[in-house]
């Protein structure tokens, strides 16, 4: 046999174990026979799939589909029964809750012996019904003995109350100091309720004096609703006047201000034009400065101008007997020969 068949095989078997762990964590066993049954509630209180159905406590199969039919006015319930189970006819599907924590399962009534003269056959509706939880743990017999001594424990003690209340030689008993008690407050109460019927009766002429008044100032002031509603109109009026007129001030102040500032840009956009004319003459070669700045013998003639004047300054600070008063040329040099001689 070769690999390919092997893994075949193997995957096939894997399959369909698969499929049998589902149906059996559902609760059906697809290797054993069984026979459908279906119910119709009108309430499925909380029932769902793979839930037990049991017959006095031994399983018989589980819940195997619930569904909820067309207009969902209905619960069909679909219950997967053992195959062997023999279901005769009137047998009721009553859910219960198997304890405290909610779980519900389908318990299977049977009539009695003597009426089950017929057999369902699988595909076949059984009756509906439920029971609480008292009816599904408890057994009727035990539950009519509770019931009864539960009976019995409240006779007791309201016979005890009952003697307690027309017991009239024990004035001192906790009922009927109680029902005394109460028998005072309602005394209280009802003369308290009659001094204050009392005290309106005696002021319902200032009550109703005061009233009166009340009524005539509302009647003032609906009668003079039109005057309030023209105040309140003139008053709006004025203030939006008063916003307006504010407004305009303060819009016109705007105004002047802007074209205030309009002429100073205008001013200096000038004064900028005149400076940028200036500029472009003197890059140009045009005035004084232009010349100065282009002509390099100009400058260098103002240089030779400047170094005289300052040697001139220079001289005439150390030898001021040169120059004042004015000397002739002869006189000049001799005191230059005779400065040349002392240096």
């Amino acid at each position: 046999m070769s690999n390919e068949i092997k893994i075949a095989l193997l995957a096939i078997v894997a399959i369909v174990l698969s499929i049998w762990g589902i149906k059996f964590i559902k609760g059906k066993n697809i290797l054993t026979r069984s026979n459908l049954y279906y119910v119709e509630y009108e309430d499925a209180l909380s029932i769902q799939t793979s839930s037990a159905v049991v017959i006095q406590g031994v399983s018989v199969g589980f819940v195997s589909g619930v569904k909820l039919l067309e207009g969902a006015d209905k619960v069909l319930v679909t219950l997967d029964l053992n195959k062997d189970l023999q279901i005769p006819k009137g047998t009721r599907a009553e859910i219960f809750a198997n304890g405290f924590m909610g779980t519900k399962n389908i318990r299977l009534h049977f009539p009695p012996v003597d009426q089950r003269q017929e057999m369902l056959k699988s595909g076949s509706y059984l009756i509906p019904g439920s029971v609480g939880f008292l009816g599904a743990n408890i057994p009727q017999e035990e539950l009519k003995q509770y019931m009864k001594i539960i009976q019995e424990g409240l006779k007791g003690v309201i016979d005890t109350l009952n003697s307690s209340l027309t017991d009239n030689n024990n004035p001192n008993s906790p009922v009927k100091k109680s029902l005394k008690n109460l028998e005072l407050t309602l005394a209280n109460l009802q003369s308290a309720t009659a001094a204050a019927d009392r005290m309106l009766a005696s002021s319902s002429g200032n009550i109703n004096g005061s009233l009166k008044n009340l009524n005539e100032i509302t009647q003032s002031l609906a009668s003079s609703k039109a005057k309030i509603g023209n105040i309140i109109d003139n008053a709006d009026k004025f203030s939006g006047q008063l916003n307006q007129m504010d407004l305009k001030k303060t819009m016109t102040e705007v105004d002047q201000t802007i074209a205030g500032l309009k002429n100073t840009l205008g001013k200096a956009d000038q004064a900028l034009n005149s400076v940028g004319g200036l500029v472009t003459d003197m890059q140009a070669g045009k005035g004084t400065l232009g010349r100065l700045l282009k002509s390099d013998s100009l400058y260098n003639e103002i240089s030779k101008f400047s170094n005289s004047a300052d040697s001139l300054s220079k001289d005439l600070k150390k030898r001021p007997y040169r120059y004042i008063p004015l000397k002739g040329r002869k006189r000049v040099l001799r005191y230059d020969k005779q400065d040349a001689v002392k240096q």
